[in-house]
């Protein structure tokens, strides 16, 4: 945590803010070996010195530029779900909704990567773990909005199959270069909803 010091005004918190943002930014480009102290303050067009100023390690600013780009992606999730209109839909028609929804026709390969490396790298970095529970509970809980929204009805247990479902999904479209990952999830998920989702009653 910032303490009463130059890092902790509106100024240093701005120069923090920078840091974090280009940090998140080169995390997107090239995964987590891009996220060097010099990268960052290039890109941040700050001194070097600025890194190890405002962030005690390289992992302090690991993982505050995973926190960054974990929120950025949720905050596209979320306004997609909200966005979605209401109405009974069937199988296929709902795994497109939730492939639209969670994986996004528009969401880059750059950005889907780094959502599969930021899950691997919390198995190394224990400090990731309450982040990734924390996004794990949040898409839960959309994921049963869309699902009402949709007309059908899942269990907690029911739920976490279906993000297990798209997860693989969007690994393995991204292991082989297929163009569009969202339909590839889409597809995935048809065969299943009936099973994983019914619909609910009248």
């Amino acid at each position: 945590m910032i303490g009463v010091t130059s890092a902790a005004t509106p100024k240093g918190l701005r120069r923090r803010a920078r840091l974090i943002a280009a940090a998140g930014e080169l995390l997107i480009e090239g995964g987590y070996d891009a996220v060097r102290h010099r990268a960052v303050a290039e890109r941040a067009d700050l001194p070097l010195a600025s890194t190890t100023y405002y962030f005690e390690s390289l992992e302090d600013l690991l993982v505050e530029a995973a926190t960054h780009t974990c929120r950025d992606d949720e905050e596209c999730i979320r306004a997609r779900a909200e966005a979605l209109n209401k109405r009974r839909r069937g199988a296929e028609a709902t795994a497109e909704a939730l492939a639209e929804v969670f994986v996004g026709p528009d969401t880059t390969r750059r950005a889907l990567t780094n959502r599969i490396e930021t899950v691997v790298l919390s198995t190394r970095c224990a400090r990731l773990e309450p982040l990734l529970d924390e996004r794990r509970k949040m898409l839960a809980g959309l994921h049963g909005d869309v699902l009402d929204k949709c007309g059908r009805v899942a269990d907690p247990g029911r739920i976490a199959q279906l993000m297990a479902v798209e997860d693989g999904a969007v690994a393995g479209a991204l292991a082989d270069a297929t163009d569009d990952v969202a339909e590839a999830t889409r597809l995935a998920l048809t065969d299943l909803v009936d099973v994983l989702a019914p619909v609910a009653p009248e």
